[in-house]
Parts: structure tokens; C-alpha cells; sequence
């Protein structure tokens, strides 16, 4: 797709200019405006595109004259539990009173600006923002688009979260916006009851925007498009991906019941080179997705997982979430060992989703379980890290991450489905993991309050009828293996390891990276073969009893020997050569499946078809 020419056709004003001009914005939109009832006004205007800054205003009335007012800006974004400190890019915050008059500021912390008010009127502050970033949590102004999240830009005002907003986006005519807040009372003008919801409802403006409406059960879904439509010759299939998305909606209605939301917004970015990463929201998701996904089988799936992923999210973390995680304290990290259950059971049901609305058919979704349990099988942090301090330690990474860390997207999906089979089992499949789901969205959710850190547990011993105390202590609060098989017998399966005749059964324990010139060892496994012979990270990797060995060849270096066969390795270490003794360990080709036992009972038969959405096959 050729870029359209630069679409900003007005001047960059002056900034005394422009902030005139923000200043008569505001006394307008607020002017008559009983005091209790004023909003507080947002306004946003794209700068020059090769810039990248985004022009930010904010009034705000005081109930009462003098004294201070804090504006600060989000050090995290819900979704991402990790300090990314938006302030730094923040610049030229100014404040006035509504005569213009500068106010007197000054920053008290890295991400708070407090101003001192004036005796009566609104306070009027106004800064820019860099914004550069396209993913699905970031901002974005380029010669293309506007596309923005709100914790990226949008300043809070201090002890005022839980006031009404209403925000202007000022754009050229001819460009189409999409973005779940609610339409305010003129062209692009959108209201919100509160800065969460301000600030919880990312947009995209493009006079290039393809919007698709589509409805379910009576309630409206857009399917936008913000990118390259065309790959290769091949347009993004929307007909089908609106057939698709349709069955997997309905889907999760099964589970929760009517929609919570009034509409249901699906922003993609298609991304020539791009990546999958998609962000929930309140009624919406933001996805950025590779050009070529829609070209090629395997992708596709990949396109509906993290689709679905996001949509699920709409109860699971949007209104079903633990008590810290709504309303937000935006300043610092906020600590839960439930994440497990936030994103881990929601990859669980991402893929389930996708099977019932038979996107994918049962030996797919199958081999999407294998994956699941091949991912953490090699995972060395599975050993070290309970999946519950996992998820309470997500706001730090440790330098030996590679070790330590246990992934509570893959750990809490497996968990989900070992929960799941359980509930089924102990229950006769009158009841499954759709069930603590109900629960957990009754007692909770619709009551808009959020669930206790022991509240998932209590969910499943409610409906199943029995303690989960020995489950959880095993599973979550430890680090004991997971049991697969007895879980998947319960719907008639089994987990059976497979040798992989393209992969060397000797290991080394160890991570090459580097090209064919040079190898350096980028992780070592604590108690395999390299680690026990003294090998190092950042060593040099040099050769196997003399053979050169890089990351492009230690798979076929490997397959000359055998578990329990001893060699040299040859590194260099701070300069210096160094030869180690090693004895290889094994496993190296061990791979799971997942497949139907040969008889299975008609329990199981009954257990497949609930789960899986089969219900007379």
C-alpha cells in the first residue's frame, strides 16, 4: 500500500497561539455547566507527523480556589505488569488560569506535576507527548495514523479518578476514528464516567481505516483494520474472520450470559514485519498483527488464539480480576499471585474458545495442548518458581530469568485444563471449569467488586463440592510436576512421549548464540551436563573434541553421541583458552502428544463431547 501524503493540511501553531485556542475550547464545553456536574476535560491534537508529539490539554475546576492540584501521568499500564514510566516522555507542561495567566508548577516526583491553583476558575494545563511506538500497548503519530492508549498520554488528576471526562480529538475531517468510548455530544467529542474508562479505551484515527460493524445476539462489534490489507496479492479475509469471530463471541456467551459491554470494538494494526501482541480492554482489544498471518494456515490460528485471548478478557481480568487490580493505583506496582488465573486460564480458554466454535478442529486444538505441555516441560524455572510468586513477581525480571522464571501464561493454561478435567471428574461432568467461571463472574463481577486472593480456589471448592487445598499446595504454591495423565484420562486421552528422530538425544544443557563464525553461551542450566563440567555464560564456544560448534550446528554435533558418553569442550573465557571434561546427559529428542486412548469408556466419550464442544459425534 503506497503511503498516503502527509494528511495534516493546517499549520503547526505557535504554542501561545495554540494554547489560546485550547483555553476557549474549554471555557466553551464547560460554560453553564453546573459545578458538581463538569466533566473533566481532555483534549488531544496530533503535532507535526515526523515529530511525533502529541498535544495533550486538561481543565479542570477545583470546588474550591487555592491551594494545589496534582496531574500525573501513569508509571504502568494495566495488561503489562511492569513499570514503563510514560513520564518520559512527557515534555513543555505548561498550567494556567482561564484568563491565561501561567500558574506556578513544579514536578514532585517522576511522573506527578503538581500546580498551584488560582482563587476560582478552571485550571488549564497543556504538554506534549513523544509518541513513536507501535505495539498494542503504545502510542503511535506517524504521517499514517494516530493511534493511542490512554495510560501512555492521558494525565490524571490527583483524588479526581472517579470524575467524569470527556475528551476532544482534534483530527482532519475527512479521517475515520474507532475507539470504545462513548460518543459525546459533537464529532469526535467521547465521554467517560471515569479516568479508568478514560484511560482503559485505546483509539485509532486514519483517513485509511477500514471498519467492519457485525452484530451478536443484538449487540454491535466492529472489526477495524489499521495497515496493510493486502499481502501478497491476498486481501485479509474479513467475511470469514467475522464468521469466525461471531461463533467464538457466542461461545463465551455460553459460558458468561448477555454481554456486559454495550458495543465491542476489535482494532487491529496489520504489520508488514509486525509481530502478535494484543492488550484487553473494557470493550475492546488492540492487536497488532503480521501482514503475512493471513496467508498462511498456521499464523491464522495464531490470529484467532490471540483474538479470542483478548475477547475472553472482557470478563476475565476486565470485571472478574482480584481485588488490586481495579480500581488502579497507576503510581506503583500492585501485587496479586493470581495472575496465573488472569492470563494463564484465559490461554486456556483462548484455544478451547476456538475449538468449540470449530476454528479449529480436535486433533489441532490437541497439539495445541502438546505444545503447552512441551513448552513447560522445558522450562528449567518450572523447578524453582511456585506459578503463584510467578505471578506476584512479574514486576521484576531476574538477570537469570532463563532459570528461574516460570511463564503463567503457559503454566496457568495448563493448570486451567488440569482443573477443568478435575471439576469434571469429581462432579460426574455436571459441572467444569465454565461453572467456576459463572461463579466467579456472579459473586464478583456483577457485584463490581474484585475477588480475594484465595477467591479462585474458594470458586472451585463452592462448585465442585470439595477442598482444593492439596491441588493448590501442590501445583500453585508449589513446584511439584504437573499430572497430565491423570488429568486428560479423565476425557479419554493420553499424554505419551514421542522420540524425534531430527533432534540429537545427548544434551549439553546449554544455549548457543552467535552465527557461524562464533558461539557464545547465552544460558546455562543449573545440574545438566555443561553446568556440572563448569561451562559459563558469555564463554566463547569453541568446539567438541575438536569439531567447530556454533548454534547452527550443536543439534547435528550432538547426534554423534549418546546419553552417558563423555567429551572435550573447548572455550574461551576471558581471553584465555579452557578445556572441560563433559559427560551428556539425555532426553534431548523426548517430545509429548496427546492423543484418544484406543477404548475409552462412556464417561470419557461424554467428558470429550462436553469439553470440547462435540456433542453427537
Amino acid at each position: 500500500m503506497k503511503p498516503p501524503s502527509c494528511p495534516f493540511t493546517q499549520p503547526v501553531l505557535g504554542s501561545v497561539l495554540r494554547l489560546l485556542l485550547l483555553i476557549g475550547l474549554f471555557t466553551a464545553m464547560t460554560e453553564g455547566t453546573p459545578l458538581q456536574a463538569k466533566p473533566i476535560e481532555y483534549f488531544m491534537q496530533p503535532g507535526a507527523p515526523n515529530l511525533h508529539l502529541v498535544e495533550v490539554g486538561i481543565a479542570f475546576t477545583p470546588k474550591t480556589g487555592g491551594g494545589t492540584v496534582d496531574f500525573a501521568i501513569p508509571a504502568w499500564r494495566p495488561g503489562r505488569y511492569q513499570i514503563q514510566n510514560y513520564a518520559r516522555n512527557v515534555q513543555q507542561f505548561a498550567a494556567v488560569d482561564e484568563k491565561g495567566t501561567s500558574l506556578r508548577w513544579e514536578k514532585i516526583d517522576k511522573n506527578t506535576w503538581r500546580v498551584t491553583a488560582p482563587k476560582n476558575g478552571a485550571i488549564q494545563v497543556t504538554y506534549k507527548v513523544y509518541a513513536n511506538t507501535l505495539d498494542a500497548g503504545s502510542t503511535l503519530l506517524n504521517d499514517e495514523e494516530f493511534y493511542w492508549n490512554g495510560t501512555n498520554v492521558l494525565m490524571y488528576v490527583g483524588g479526581q479518578k472517579n470524575s467524569p471526562t470527556r475528551l476532544t480529538l482534534k483530527v482532519p475531517g475527512h479521517w475515520k476514528v474507532a475507539t470504545g468510548l462513548k460518543p459525546g455530544p459533537d464529532v469526535n467529542v467521547f465521554e467517560a464516567p471515569d479516568y479508568d474508562t478514560l484511560a482503559d479505551a485505546p483509539g485509532i484515527a486514519s483517513p485509511t481505516l477500514d471498519i467492519t460493524p457485525f452484530e451478536v445476539e443484538g449487540v454491535p462489534y466492529y472489526l477495524v483494520f489499521q495497515g496493510q490489507l493486502v499481502y501478497q496479492g491476498r486481501p485479509i479475509p474479513k467475511n470469514q474472520i467475522i464468521i469466525n469471530l461471531k461463533k467464538a463471541v457466542g461461545e463465551a456467551l455460553k459460558i458468561f450470559g448477555p454481554a456486559p459491554y454495550p458495543n465491542y470494538w476489535f482494532l487491529f494494526h496489520s504489520v508488514p514485519d509486525g509481530r502478535f501482541h494484543g492488550v484487553e480492554h473494557l470493550n475492546s482489544t488492540s492487536i497488532t498483527v503480521p501482514s503475512s498471518a493471513f496467508s498462511n494456515p498456521a499464523t491464522l490460528f495464531r490470529f484467532y488464539s490471540i483474538a479470542v485471548h483478548e475477547f475472553f478478557h472482557a470478563w476475565n481480568v476486565k470485571r472478574i480480576h482480584p481485588q488490586v487490580l481495579g480500581p488502579f493505583d497507576y503510581s506503583r506496582e500492585v501485587y496479586t499471585r493470581n495472575l496465573w488465573v488472569a492470563e494463564g486460564i484465559t490461554s486456556y480458554y483462548d484455544d478451547l474458545l476456538c475449538k468449540r466454535a470449530a476454528i479449529f478442529d480436535q486433533k489441532a486444538y490437541l497439539a495445541l495442548v502438546a505444545s503447552s505441555i512441551n513448552s513447560l516441560q522445558s522450562a528449567p524455572g518450572r523447578k524453582v518458581t511456585p506459578v503463584s510468586e510467578a505471578s506476584f513477581d512479574e514486576w521484576l525480571t531476574p538477570d537469570d530469568a532463563r532459570n528461574v522464571e516460570t511463564d503463567f501464561y503457559t503454566k496457568g493454561a495448563l493448570l486451567g485444563f488440569l482443573l477443568d478435567m478435575e471439576v469434571r471428574q469429581r462432579t460426574e461432568n455436571r459441572k467444569s471449569l465454565d461453572d467456576v467461571m459463572r461463579y466467579l463472574n456472579e459473586t464478583y463481577a456483577k457485584k463490581g467488586i474484585g475477588y480475594p486472593e484465595d477467591g479462585v480456589q474458594k470458586a472451585l471448592e463452592a462448585v465442585s463440592g470439595s477442598s482444593f487445598s492439596e491441588f493448590f499446595s501442590k501445583y500453585v504454591y508449589g513446584v511439584e510436576e504437573l499430572p497430565y495423565n491423570t488429568a486428560v484420562h479423565v476425557a479419554g486421552l493420553e499424554v505419551v512421549e514421542v522420540k524425534l528422530t531430527d533432534r540429537a538425544e545427548a544434551t549439553l544443557g546449554i544455549t548457543l548464540t552467535g552465527d557461524e563464525r562464533q558461539a557464545v553461551i547465552s544460558n546455562v542450566v543449573p545440574h545438566e551436563a555443561g553446568s556440572l563440567a563448569g561451562l559459563d555464560k558469555g564463554d566463547i564456544f569453541l568446539a567438541i573434541d575438536g569439531k567447530q560448534t556454533t548454534a547452527g550446528n550443536l543439534n547435528e554435533v550432538l547426534r554423534s553421541y549418546k546419553p552417558g558418553d563423555k567429551a572435550l569442550v573447548h572455550v574461551f573465557r576471558r581471553g584465555m583458552l579452557r578445556e572441560f571434561p563433559v559427560t551428556f546427559q539425555g532426553g534431548g529428542n523426548l517430545s509429548y502428544d496427546v492423543r484418544a486412548v484406543s477404548s475409552p469408556t462412556l464417561m470419557q466419550k461424554q467428558v470429550l463431547a462436553a469439553w470440547l464442544n462435540e456433542a453427537g459425534q
